[in-house]
């Protein structure tokens, strides 16, 4: 499973193979990550490994607690994709597919 992060203020959406599958992982997560000041709420799927945590911006900022997940080893920012990167990977595979279909409708490339 990849890293994933998706920032708007006072939101962070991340997915982390630490929580991916692991029920009581994601327990320790949310307990961990509830005890920040400024974190008003933390929801994680362990089926996709993701976390969901708001907060308040005036207590504490996003890379404040992109820094502690880093510290506890819950995620690596240097190996997230951003929602960006995976639109645009989304729309380079869509593309190829559309090409190959328009290429194989009219027979071929000459």
């Amino acid at each position: 499973m990849d890293y994933y992060y998706n920032y708007v203020p006072g939101r962070l959406r991340i997915e982390t193979p630490f929580i991916h599958r692991n029920p009581q992982n994601a327990a320790t997560f949310e307990k961990s990550i509830h005890g920040l000041e400024g974190i008003t709420s933390v929801e994680t799927n362990p089926l996709t490994g993701s976390a969901l945590m708001l907060f308040d911006e005036k207590k504490i900022s996003h890379e404040r607690i992109v820094d502690f997940l880093e510290k506890q080893g819950y995620f690596i920012l240097s190996k997230a994709k951003t929602s960006d990167e995976v639109v645009e990977q989304a729309t380079e595979k869509v593309l190829d597919v559309a090409e190959k279909i328009v290429v194989d409708s009219v027979g071929g490339e000459d």
